[in-house]
């Protein structure tokens, strides 16, 4: 059995990745820094590994699961950015839609295509719950994966062996603020461990769960 994880070289997705390892899954690793994907996949004793821009050369990834053929895939990768509209760079929101919607829906596409059986996770946020000022384009983005992998898991239902699932993440301790630009100040202590939501998110998908909401205080927010 294979389970394929974007973004897995840090962060939820190699919490993921490892959780999924201990599950008796042999890894298919992407993610865009080759380095860091490298000691992640030696890490997690994955010899299967693809350091790939999937802002750009998202659609190498529908021949790899052509060649594998697995049985979770998991649409981890993404990213956000913090501030104004007016004061964010083009280049990066086209990269940050590009990764978060085009590459999310290409590769969920083509899964469905191939697979006859199996799940698909894609990683949503609690920011597509509520308007979020400063966070606009990337709550927009994550919207959009929550309606998408919720439409999708009611057509797949009648159809074929494939269940998909999404989840929507509250903050959680990754490099996502950081990468972002975006303060932690009041947000720390409601923070959620990545290995815990790992392990949450990965139990409920193989139980077939369509909505994927760790926290209680993230449920009633997403409520």
């Amino acid at each position: 059995m294979h389970a394929l994880v974007t973004g897995a070289s840090s962060g939820l997705g190699f919490h993921i990745a490892k959780e999924l390892k201990m599950r008796g899954y042999d890894l298919i690793l992407i993610s865009r820094n080759e380095e860091k994907l490298k000691t992640a996949a030696e890490m997690l004793k994955s010899s299967i590994y693809y350091p790939i821009d999937l802002s750009k050369d998202y659609k190498e990834v529908g021949d790899i699961i052509e060649k594998f053929k697995p049985q979770v895939v998991v649409n981890n990768a993404g990213f956000g950015i913090y501030g104004d509209l007016e004061d964010q760079e083009w280049g990066r929101i086209e990269d940050m839609i590009n990764l978060n919607v085009l590459a999310l829906t290409y590769i969920t596409k083509r899964a469905v295509e191939i697979l006859n059986e199996g799940y698909i996770l894609n990683i949503s946020s609690v920011a597509a719950c509520h308007s979020q000022p400063k966070l606009s384009v990337y709550a927009a983005t994550k919207a959009y994966v929550a309606m998408f992998s919720r439409s999708l898991s009611r057509e797949m239902k009648s159809k074929k062996g494939v269940r998909a699932s999404y989840l929507l993440l509250g903050p959680t301790r990754t490099n996502f603020f950081k990468n972002a630009g975006m303060p932690t100040k009041g947000l720390e202590r409601i923070m959620l461990s990545p290995d815990k939501v790992a392990r949450y998110a990965v139990k409920k998908m193989l139980r077939g769960k369509r909505r994927i909401v760790p926290g209680v205080l993230f449920k009633l927010y997403c409520f």
